[in-house]
């Protein structure tokens, strides 16, 4: 596991995804960092290899992916959610359906 340091403020330039991440819009893979700022100390994130190539080139300004791993759970949970509600849904559902 490496470690980079990340700033909150640069979370307004990533990408929606929704989820656990599992590639980079420009198609690399992910890798987990930890946030070595003062304002998220230890906190672990999602980012791709050239996003980090790109921070410390000043030259160059493509947004990369970076998400935050304790966000990307919590969409997780809210999808899980989301698809147990749904099957309550429909087996209540097919659960009237029969005894009427």
């Amino acid at each position: 596991m490496t470690s980079s340091s990340s700033s909150s403020s640069r979370s307004a330039a990533r990408r929606s995804v929704h989820g656990v991440p599992k590639k980079c819009w420009c198609g690399k893979e992910l890798s987990i960092w930890d946030s070595e700022t003062k304002e998220n100390p230890f906190q672990r994130f999602y980012r791709c290899e050239i996003a980090l190539q790109v921070l410390l080139s000043p030259q160059k300004s493509e947004s990369h992916l970076f998400k935050w791993e304790d966000e990307a759970i919590l969409d997780e949970v809210s999808m899980v959610e989301a698809k147990v509600l749904d099957l309550v849904h429909i087996f209540f559902n097919q659960l009237s359906h029969h005894i009427i």
